[in-house]
Formats: C-alpha cells, sequence, structure tokens
C-alpha cells in the first residue's frame, strides 16, 4: 500500500521530469541550451543562523541585506509563464536559509500558482520554532544539509553548537509531512568532514541520502584544519561530479539556473558576486536577457576561475546554442 500511494504521490515530478526529456527530443537540445529550467530566489538576504566553513556567499559576497519585494517575485513568474518558459523547480532561497524568510508561504503560493512546479527548500533546520514552514502545502522536497554526525564536529563545520536543533527538526518533519513531501538529508564533503561520512551515512539510514561534494575549491575555507587520510575518497567524489555533468552534457552545475538575487537582479550564477548580472528583472526583458546569457555561455567574467565547469562545455555550447 505505502509503495502505491509513493508512486502515485510521485507522479507528478515523473511527468515533468518527461516534459524536459520531450523538450529535448522535439527541441534537438537540452533544456538548459533554451532556457533555464530552474528558478532560484534570493527572496531574502538576512544571515543564516549559521556559519558554515564551506558556505560559498556567506565568506565572499553577502554585505548587505534586504527583502525582494511580493511584487517583484509576481512579476518574474508571472513572466515567465507569459513567455512559456517551463521551469521544473522553484527554489525561494539562495543566500541563506529558507526558514528566515517569514513571507515563505506567500511566495511559494504565488510560484505555484503562476508556474505549477516542485518547490525544493534546502534547509539546516536549526530554527526548530520555524519547523511548520517546512511542511506547507506547497512545498514538494524538504532538503537538511546536516554535514556532520555528532556535535562536536557539527560546531565545527556549521559553525554553530546546534546539532540537536537540526536532528530534532527532521525528526518532527519526518513525523508530520504531508503524503507529497519528500525528503533527503545532505552531506557537503570536504577535508573537514570526509572521515566521518560512514557515520553519518548510519545516522540517516531511514532518509535519503545525497552526498555532494564541495565544488568551490579549497581555497575558499575558512578553517585550516582538515582531515587527512581522506585524499582518495574525495578525489572518487570530485571526479564524480565532472563525470555527471560529462554523461548529463551539461555545462556546468549551475547553468541551468535562474538566479535572482534578493535586490532584484537577474545573475550570471547563483554561487558568484552580485555584481555579476543581466540586469533588475523589472527594468529588462526577461526573454531577451535568457538569450544574451546563452550568447555568451561561460565565457562570462563571473565564470572565470570556476572548478565546476564541464571540461567540455565549449564544445557544448557550439553545438547546442552558438552553431
Amino acid at each position: 500500500m505505502t509503495t502505491a500511494l509513493s508512486s502515485l504521490v510521485d507522479l507528478k515530478h515523473r511527468f515533468r521530469t518527461s516534459r524536459a526529456r520531450i523538450h529535448k527530443i522535439l527541441k534537438r537540445k537540452p533544456l538548459w541550451a533554451c532556457q533555464p529550467g530552474v528558478l532560484q530566489i534570493d527572496t531574502t538576504n538576512r544571515r543564516c543562523p549559521l556559519n558554515c566553513v564551506f558556505c560559498n556567499p556567506q565568506h565572499n559576497f553577502i554585505d548587505s541585506s534586504g527583502d525582494l519585494p511580493l511584487s517583484t517575485i509576481e512579476h518574474v513568474a508571472s513572466e515567465l509563464k507569459r513567455n512559456g518558459i517551463f521551469i521544473n523547480y522553484a527554489r525561494p532561497w539562495m543566500n541563506t536559509d529558507p526558514t528566515v524568510e517569514n513571507r515563505l508561504p506567500e511566495i511559494c503560493a504565488i510560484l505555484k500558482k503562476h508556474l505549477g512546479c516542485r518547490i525544493d527548500l534546502f534547509t539546516n533546520g536549526v530554527l526548530f520554532k520555524k519547523r511548520h514552514m517546512l511542511v506547507d502545502e506547497n512545498v514538494d522536497d524538504i532538503r537538511f544539509t546536516i554535514s556532520a554526525a555528532n556535535a562536536d564536529l557539527y560546531n565545527e563545520v556549521h559553525g554553530r553548537p546546534l546539532f540537536s536543533e537540526a536532528v530534532k527538526t527532521i525528526n518532527w518533519v519526518k513525523n508530520n509531512k504531508l503524503r507529497h513531501h519528500r525528503m533527503w538529508v545532505n552531506f557537503i564533503l570536504f577535508e573537514k568532514n570526509a572521515h566521518d561520512l560512514h557515520n553519518w551515512q548510519e545516522m540517516f539510514a531511514d532518509f535519503k541520502q545525497d552526498i555532494r561534494v564541495l565544488h568551490y575549491g579549497e581555497d575558499r575555507l575558512t578553517s585550516s584544519n582538515v582531515a587527512q587520510g581522506s585524499e582518495d575518497l574525495l578525489s572518487t567524489y570530485r571526479k564524480g561530479l565532472i563525470n555527471k555533468l560529462i554523461a548529463q552534457e551539461r555545462p556546468c552545475t549551475c547553468f541551468e539556473n535562474m538566479a535572482i538575487s534578493y535586490n532584484g537582479k537577474f545573475m550570471q550564477c547563483c554561487d558568484i558576486s552580485y555584481e555579476h548580472n543581466w540586469g533588475h528583472v523589472e527594468e529588462i526583458d526577461i526573454q531577451e536577457a535568457i538569450n544574451k546569457r546563452l550568447d555568451v555561455g561561460l565565457n562570462h567574467e563571473g565564470c572565470k576561475g570556476c572548478v565546476q565547469k564541464n571540461p567540455h562545455w565549449k564544445e557544448l555550447f557550439e553545438e547546442h546554442v552558438w552553431s
């Protein structure tokens, strides 16, 4: 009974995934080569409650704060719909935790109304008092990032002694989620915590697991106290990241995303500073900006030095976009 119910609940996701594949067949090119398939919105830039050593924005380019007006979010969603742009996933967060956004239920409702897409939340889960936001009816996927299996290492990796709060929240969500909700626990793998991966896998064995190797590069880390003896494990996962991009014919891990900053800018990438953008979404033609971004590809200034590119990205653009 449980298996049958899960299949029915997941049917909408499978249909949307199939639409992306059908698009590739009809257009004879992948979705990313025509338009973004993921909408990622920095609805607020309030500080995250954690201070993770691997967090790119926390240590590199968050130097101001603000909230993206609901009217701007509505504008983006309605313009995407008007232009017939198929968004598979929407993520109403980018450079902080979604639970610091008090308007989250309203934002999810706007995105669902205009785009009908799945809504992903990536959370650290440490704000237990905000836990009800995670099981909102318009949310589809809930992904917890907990990159340690004990309180001491968690404090070192995530910067705050809130391991028990995160575990308490994930267990509450597990017991109170709606039937259509899907849950994951993510592990950001890098030198400092690689030795703890096996313990983590055992601790969260009851959940779907997603192990993501840190792709920013060690020069971005703020801690010099890294675990030794994990070189082979890290090398395997880092090679796996690149091989996955090659197999899926994706230029990088982020190009398929349309990233909107908290101040309304259409960014080149969700992992680089706010200065690299295509203008304010209410002052530009969104379809025209998407086309310009495709024309530039990963030759953009903000993409230089990125370590998460497909080594064959130029060939992909020449085959699917620039020809």
